[in-house]
């Protein structure tokens, strides 16, 4: 393969620095030092081990960009939505900081709705080499790897679509270093100032022994107005006379910037260097959110204004992350091995808007004036990882990687929903037998047991010192076990007099299994002495399981009354499998272009899809047709002249299903060709950079940036009609589906940076044009009486539904950075 030592070396610039700014994830410019050509420009190599051994990310023969710890702190790329922009083939929705866990896709493969419940599993995200589901503030990093395409012969955890790694900086026992950051903001329709402040040391405590502790805060005020949250639950009216301004302000009342954030964060890193061929590392990761409300505008279901909620309770979310692992590194000689333990944990205690959701299922509710409900809910996760991995270090035509996976994981969940003071209602108009004191209305329990464990490996051969050609295989086995159950203590106890403190919750287990093998074969050709033709086909796999909700009784089947329950045909999950194919090259176009491209085509089937049961319309996962996905992807560098340059990506996706998907809409069906939703046809960004001297010795990096997309679909064949619903007697009837595509948006973005000895200062404005776009939908139209006018379906005593909204972009946002480091 590709001799290493051809790339030249990186000397120290101003160059440099304005290029280490352009957020590429690609070998950088600088100025050539070589007897040959003065002026001919060079590439800084770029090294990641996202193949499992640090190698230049131009000679890895797999789609793989990196985005350097720097380049996160100069573009400000606080969060995983942000890195994305400049990844193609990578889409995350960006819902608030509310959103506890961030909504990826990779390449199209997605059939879920965007808004609460949508599921980021065809993704695998790492800190370091443990998995974890989070949005990590990215902080004292040394970079970011995004891999695209199914990664289970070289990773742990089954990846179908792709996997995130945030690489942390590890402590340095060569020396005591400081460094500490700040930062002030102001997001335009927003009455607070954001305020952003953190720390990293190292302690060189001898000369093979060292720690490194990071510790960051995080405050956003927000810029969503709460206008409808009600004084009293089950007193005040939610839908007032909104022509008497008594009316309504007796009854409701406002909170301005109720979407806030404040996010604490810490890292510590304790390396040791025990000998020539050993390396220990311990870390200990936390993270904690205190979330405020959705980042959401209900302007059609409830004529809000254009950053404001008509929710009628506040809808905070408090979660945490905790990573204890460690991890041991010894040369072998042969081969380098790696050995990881770690052990996450993740709390989480919110509160939500409830009522829409009651008032759809017409039980009732609507009847009683002043009625409003929220729900509770609390989650412990807790995940046990290990992993051990070789990685061969010998001379000789062979190279290879080999592992051993297994990951235990268990969760407890709760939710609870309240209805308050509708159990008087009931005892005065209903002849109801007595009150429930607590409110509960209904009770969700769920526990799950999964375990995972899998053998993978890779070998490549080198044909000869341009052709290698890779072999990749995946033994994994997958067993679920799910205990949960529901309950309705309310109906309990004011209809059928159980005790007024009764919860009766019918427990169910349903359990799962499965084991497979997947496969991988790779092709990397060195055409030229700068550019590399690969060829990839890979397998993905995303496993399956069972659902929570309890398998239906024969006597629940034949009643009349509500049952909370699964048919026998929606308790089991089908996993879902992915052929990827892929040709691509890496390399120089002339002296002065740096190019990454790929084309693509992948078959997916049996796709796991978002659906509910029959019986309760419980949220559960059930198994589609057939989809493929398809498109082309590009990143590049262009250096213009010796201060200017620039950063591009583009990508073409074309994701459609290939057969009919009966009932994966609610009750409709969808026809082949339909579009699946969450991507952009076309999406792309633009980087351009200059750097100069000025003032005698400061350095000034100036940065002007494009982010754009086209329309997305918020469901599977958007505003198309690709839906129809097959009634009982056989006749076909047009879906009433309320899809839509979302608008198309740019974004821009400047900065400038002065930087001086240790000091660094920056302004910067984000969404510099205030542009107001949409990112993505809670619910559908169907939920409005008119899908391009709203509002939304009106219920008995005037009630409103305001179940649909509009997530939205940040306003424009500017801001000046401190960094002072020593």
């Amino acid at each position: 393969m590709r001799d290493n030592n051809n790339y030249l070396s990186l000397k120290k610039s101003h160059l440099a620095l304005a290029i280490s700014c352009t957020a590429m994830p690609l070998p950088q410019f600088a100025t050539a030092q070589n007897t040959e050509s003065e002026s001919k420009p060079a590439f800084e190599e770029v090294v990641v081990t996202g193949s499992r051994r640090e190698e230049n990310v131009m000679d890895i023969p797999i789609n793989i960009s990196a985005v350097g710890g720097e380049k996160i702190e100069d573009l400000r790329l606080d969060s995983i939505s942000k890195i994305a922009y400049y990844t193609p083939g990578l889409t995350v929705v960006d819902r608030g900081p509310r959103d506890e866990v961030p909504d990826m896709m990779v390449r199209g493969l997605n059939t879920g709705g965007l808004g609460p419940g949508f599921s980021s599993s065809t993704v695998a995200m790492y800190l370091g080499d443990i998995p974890l589901q989070v949005d990590l503030k990215p902080v004292d990093l040394e970079r970011v790897e995004v891999l695209i395409g199914p990664q289970g012969t070289l990773y742990g955890q089954g990846t179908m679509g792709g996997a995130i790694r945030y690489i942390p900086a590890k402590a340095d026992p060569s020396a005591y270093s400081a460094s500490f950051r700040s930062s002030a903001s102001s997001t335009n329709e927003s009455s607070g100032i954001g305020h952003e402040y953190g720390a990293t040391l190292n302690f060189a405590l001898t000369d093979t022994l060292a720690i490194r502790v990071n510790a960051d805060s995080v405050q956003d005020p927000g810029f969503i107005d709460y206008n409808y949250v009600v004084r009293e639950s089950g007193v005040s009216n939610p839908d007032p006379d909104f022509n008497d301004p008594d009316d309504v302000a007796a009854n409701l009342r406002k909170v301005k910037d109720a979407n806030g954030e404040d996010t604490k964060s810490g890292r510590i890193n304790v390396r040791w260097l025990a000998n020539d061929w050993l390396e220990a590392n311990l870390w200990h990761y936390y993270q904690d959110t205190k979330a405020e409300g959705r980042q959401l505008a209900n302007q059609l279901s409830f004529g809000t204004g254009p950053y404001e909620s008509g929710m009628r309770y506040e809808e905070p979310n408090h979660y945490t992350n905790k990573l204890t692992s460690i991890e041991l590194t010894g040369d072998l000689g042969f081969a380098q091995a790696t050995m990881v333990y770690g052990q996450s944990e993740y709390e989480e205690l919110g509160q939500r808007d409830q009522t829409d959701l009651l008032l759809d299922l017409d039980y009732g509710y609507d009847s009683f004036p002043s009625f409003s409900a929220y729900t509770r809910e609390e989650v412990k996760d807790k995940a046990d990882t290990f992993e051990l991995r070789m990685s061969s270090q010998h001379e000789g035509p062979f190279k290879w990687v080999a592992g051993y996976f297994q990951n235990d994981y268990v969760s407890d969940a709760i939710s609870e929903e309240f209805t308050p003071f509708f159990d008087q209602f009931a005892v005065d108009n209903w002849d109801a037998v007595q009150l429930r004191p607590d409110s509960l209305e209904y009770i969700q329990l769920t526990d799950i047991d999964e375990k995972e464990s899998a053998f993978y490996g890779e070998l490549t051969y080198s044909l000869s010192d341009t052709l290698a050609v890779t072999g990749g295989y995946r033994r994994y086995s997958f067993e679920t076990d799910i205990t949960g159950g529901f309950g309705l203590p309310l109906y309990d106890t004011v209809f059928l007099g159980a005790p007024q403190d009764a919860i009766n919750v019918d427990l169910g287990t349903n359990q799962g299994e499965d084991e497979g093998d997947l496969f991988k074969f790779n092709l990397a050709w060195d055409a030229t002495d700068s550019g590399m033709v690969y060829f990839t086909y890979s397998q993905g796999y995303r496993n399956g399981g069972v659902n929570s909700v309890p398998e239906c009784t024969p006597e629940q089947i034949a009643s009349d009354n509500q049952q909370l329950c699964a048919l026998p045909e929606e308790v089991l999950i089908d996993p879902d499998k992915i052929d990827n194919y892929e040709i691509g090259y890496k390399g120089l176009v002339g002296e002065r272009l740096n190019i990454s491209t790929a084309l693509y085509y992948i078959d997916w089937t049996d796709l796991q899809v978002a659906t509910t049961t029959q019986n309760g319309s419980l949220p559960i996962t059930g198994n589609g047709s057939a989809a493929v996905s398809q498109g082309f992807e590009l990143q590049g560098s262009w250096l213009i002249s010796d201060s200017l340059d620039l950063a591009f990506t583009y990508a073409y996706t074309d994701a459609e299903l290939t057969e009919d998907a009966p009932g994966l809409v609610g009750p409709y069906d969808v026809y082949a060709g339909a579009r699946l939703p969450g991507h952009a046809e076309h999406q792309g960004s633009l980087s351009l950079n200059y750097s100069t001297t000025v003032m005698g010795n400061y350095d000034l990096a100036l940065n002007y940036g494009l982010v754009f997309a086209s329309d997305v679909y918020n469901m599977v064949g958007g505003p198309e009609d690709p839906l129809y619903m097959v009634e009982e007697d056989g006749s076909i009837t047009a879906g009433d589906r309320g899809g839509e595509a979302i608008p198309g948006y740019a974004v821009h973005h400047l900065s400038a940076t002065l930087s001086l000895d240790n000091w660094t200062v920056q302004a910067f404005a984000d969404n510099l044009w205030d542009k107001y776009y949409i990112t993505g939908t809670r619910t559908s139209r169907r939920n409005l009486q008119d899908e391009n006018n709203g509002p939304g379906i009106e219920w008995g005593n005037g009630f409103t539904q305001r179940s649909y909204g509009q997530y939205v972009g940040t306003p424009r946002t500017i801001g000046a950075r401190f960094t002072y480091s020593f």
